[in-house]
């Protein structure tokens, strides 16, 4: 097995370690985004699933503009999935981040 595979194979591992420390928050984030979604289901018209796609494309800041609110409570409960959005992708990338640092410092200590 090459260094690399079994490089990954350990950042793998820190990662889903890692994760599983914050996972009542990155979880209890995603059901704020569901919810967000049947928020906007039912403020703005739109079909369940239609508003939570919308909540998640949203939220992962990809906003390709297909769905838009038309509503100031729409637009409101928008920014809203937003800011949750950025958080779970701030906690996502601080988890991923923590684990490549651990994988690199871990794997240079066993060069020595």
């Amino acid at each position: 097995m090459s260094s690399r595979i079994r490089a990954f194979g350990d950042f793998i591992r820190l990662f889903v370690r890692y994760g599983l420390h914050v996972r009542e928050v990155l979880v209890g984030l995603l059901m704020l985004l569901v919810l967000g979604g049947v928020a906007i289901s039912y403020l703005e018209d739109i079909p369940l699933d239609r508003a939570i796609y919308f909540a998640f494309i949203t939220g992962l800041s990809i906003g390709y503009g297909d769905i838009t609110p038309k509503t100031g409570m729409g637009c409101v409960v928008s920014i809203g999935i937003g800011i949750i959005g950025m958080i779970f992708v701030g906690m996502t990338v601080a988890v991923a981040t923590q684990a490549l640092a651990d994988t690199i410092r871990v794997r240079s200590e066993h060069k020595r």
